[in-house]
């Protein structure tokens, strides 16, 4: 349990108490509405606030929204925050939560303006691929027995979300998970760089390009006479 894993987990209960409380018991509305991400009320409602403040809420219906959350930030969290430190894995769980909420906002402007967003799930699946890419020969065992690489562990709940998002899954933000993991892997990666990722692909080029070559080469020099060189 690292310091800032710790605290965020900390933060997200208390966060999700008070809004029971306030939302269940007390009955005092409007809260999903004001700090949940709706996309309508962003724009053109101003609320520039909430790709930022519906990271911190979860649903007040269903537990098992901020327990599977709480769960993956855990398994995840802890191994890439040692790795980088505390303030580039804060800094790196709220891009991911950013990034998803901004995609969230511009599909919704889309397809569901008035449907609010709300849970950590996008800085999630920004973790959950950051540390497939960063550990992906790390074994994990399941049940403490079953031996598994950490890059096959990890297809698990970004297989569950591409399903989710092939069967079309109600009351699940497609567009918060794609988007999580998509902007996950941009940071990790350095893709974001337009620079970077286009010496990636040169790279990428060249090996491919040098293959063809060594291949040609094995084969010798070709039927009708000549030599290679």
């Amino acid at each position: 349990m690292t310091p800032v894993v710790k605290r965020i987990l900390i933060v997200n209960a208390a966060v999700w108490l008070v809004v029971v409380i306030l939302d269940v018991w007390l009955k005092v509305g409007g809260i999903i509405e004001h700090l949940g991400l709706v996309p309508e009320r962003v724009y053109p409602g101003f609320e520039f606030w909430q790709p930022l403040t519906y990271m911190w809420l979860h649903s007040t219906r269903d537990p098992l929204h901020i327990v599977f959350n709480s769960l993956f930030l855990w398994m995840f969290g802890g191994s890439l925050e040692q790795a980088w430190g505390s303030r580039p894995f804060l800094r790196f769980y709220l891009l991911c939560g950013l990034g998803a909420g901004i995609i969230v906002l511009i599909t919704g402007l889309i397809f569901a303006p008035s449907i609010p967003v709300v849970g950590a799930s996008g800085a999630i699946y920004g973790l959950v691929v950051a540390w497939a890419l960063a550990f992906p020969n790390r074994l994990i065992y399941i049940f403490g027995v079953f031996p598994m690489k950490g890059k096959y562990f990890a297809l698990i709940p970004i297989g569950y979300a591409l399903l989710d998002f092939l069967t079309r899954a109600r009351g699940v933000s497609h567009a918060a998970h794609l988007g999580g993991m998509a902007v996950g892997a941009l940071l990790v990666t350095g893709f974001w760089r337009p620079s970077k990722a286009l010496r990636r692909l040169r790279y990428w080029w060249l090996r491919r390009k040098l293959k063809v070559i060594e291949g040609q080469k094995r084969k010798g020099p070709p039927s009708g006479g000549g030599y290679w060189n």
